[in-house]
């Protein structure tokens, strides 16, 4: 591991540390500096501001297993599980920050889900029937679909297991197929 990438690791752990003790609001870059021992230039060397370390915890921590190459049709739910997992495990952490500012996580991870949607959608048009310009709207509304279905786990304390939760992504997409294909076949006979 690079010595950029411990120090980045030592910057983030020192924010996830410090929002056991703060809200996210409150905390400032010189408190996150001052817990992890560094001087601001450091910090601003490695990241913009205390929104950009945010976003770049949870690329590193949840959202690493769906912007995976490792990611296929065959395993996004294990994929979508194991990110949901590492939510629950920090879910003080997730609870503070989105309450805090639920922008960061949610475009992030619309990000990364409108790309995986769009890919979805492109495998499933076999046929070659749906427009381009459909295709993004569909990826992009369920990846917003998603994204608030996050969000409100999240904010509602994790009501749902994260089993739970990918077991429902995970029906919504096949049912998804399954009608998609269904209305294919009725709008062609």
């Amino acid at each position: 591991m690079s010595e950029s990438q411990i120090t980045k690791k030592a910057i983030a752990k020192a924010l996830i540390d410090l929002c056991d003790r703060k809200l996210f609001s409150k905390i400032s870059v010189q408190d996150i500096t001052k817990e992890v021992g560094l001087n601001r230039q450091t910090f601003y060397y490695h990241f913009t501001d205390k929104y950009d370390l945010l976003r770049w915890v949870y690329m590193q921590d949840s959202l690493v297993y769906l912007d995976s190459t490792d990611l296929n049709l065959d395993n996004w739910e294990e994929q979508a599980l194991k990110m949901l997992k590492a939510m629950k495990e920090k879910s003080d952490f997730y609870y503070n920050t989105v309450s805090s500012d639920s922008d960061i996580l949610m475009s992030a991870f619309s990000e990364i889900t409108i790309k995986l949607f769009s890919n979805l959608f492109d495998q499933m048009d076999e046929e070659k029937q749906l427009l381009p310009e459909d295709k993004a709207f569909y990826a992009r509304f369920f990846s917003y679909g998603c994204s608030g279905v996050l969000n409100n786990w999240i904010i509602e304390n994790y009501k749902e297991t994260p089993l739970e939760i990918a077991t429902q992504l995970f029906r919504l997409a096949k049912d998804t197929e399954f009608f998609s294909h269904r209305l294919y076949l009725q709008e062609n006979e």
